[in-house]
């Protein structure tokens, strides 16, 4: 999901959970090339707490998610720990998630014959265990991150999963330049993806207006682009909209990518 670039990096790497004192509550949605049938839609809930201190950080992870015939539902639990360094001028910051997931087809959405054996053992597999891995470096400006999703996988304990696609590794690197006016954060991402081309995405985020107008850009190695625009009101609750346009090898197909994302700080001063 875009938001995960700037608004909600927790739901990329679980070492963001809890970097901010207090409750954060995140909320996204996502629809994916709506011309073709059957297309992709995303959901994703996040509530995350930093202690007093900054030190600890608890996390929880909803995500669901359709794509033609398979639904995919899963939660996950998380927690971090925020190291200070140089008089709690900088961070480096560890978390580790785990849960439960669940793929199932659903039969109304089949096209052919709903008492194929494939079907049944497809919905007759058992709720599926796995973890997160996560790291960063933070100051007031630079933040380097990286996270490995889907541990299982990764260190080849999952062998009898016939998947492909998945995210396998993330790093990314930003730097934020700040004045009294405005906060430019260039930023640049590395992930890799099983049984797919590694993917980059380079980009960043503009705010202005007090924290009230936030616009961003990150364009895709896939020849892609998300452009976003979205506004922090009363310094609780963020709003952003995103549209990613279509990768070359599907633009003549679909029509590109829609996300809403709102985050609300249950504190009532903003705290960076």
């Amino acid at each position: 999901m875009g938001s995960t670039y700037f608004q909600n990096q927790y739901l990329a790497n679980p070492a963001m959970a809890g970097i901010q004192q207090d409750w954060k509550v995140n909320v996204g949605y996502k629809v994916q090339w709506t011309a073709i049938e059957g297309a992709p839609t995303m959901q994703a809930v996040t509530a995350d707490y930093g202690t007093v201190g900054k030190k600890i950080g608890l996390g929880v992870n909803f995500y669901n998610e359709n794509a033609g015939v398979i639904l995919r539902t899963g939660i996950k639990g998380t927690y971090a720990y925020h190291l200070a360094l140089n008089d709690n001028q900088s961070f480096l910051d560890f978390g580790i998630s785990g849960g439960i997931m669940n793929e199932w087809i659903d039969y109304d959405k089949v096209i052919g014959d709903p008492t194929d054996l494939s079907l049944q053992q497809f919905n007759a597999r058992r709720w599926y265990a796995d973890g997160d891995f996560g790291i960063a470096y933070r100051n007031e400006r630079l933040t380097v991150q990286g996270a490995l999703p889907n541990v299982k996988r990764f260190l080849n304990r999952d062998l009898r999963r016939n998947t492909i696609d998945r995210s396998l590794y993330m790093a990314a690197v930003s730097y934020k330049f700040t004045n009294p006016n405005f906060t430019i954060e260039p930023k640049a991402v590395y992930r890799g993806v099983e049984n797919y081309k590694d993917m980059v995405d380079i980009g960043g985020e503009f705010i202005c207006f007090e924290n009230k107008l936030m616009m961003s850009a990150m364009y895709h190695s896939t020849h892609s682009v998300t452009a976003g625009i979205g506004t922090f009101y009363q310094n609780q609750l963020r709003i952003l909209c995103l549209y990613t346009t279509g990768p070359a090898d599907l633009r003549k197909y679909s029509n590109g990518e829609f996300e809403i994302a709102l985050q609300y700080q249950l504190n009532r001063k903003y705290r960076e």
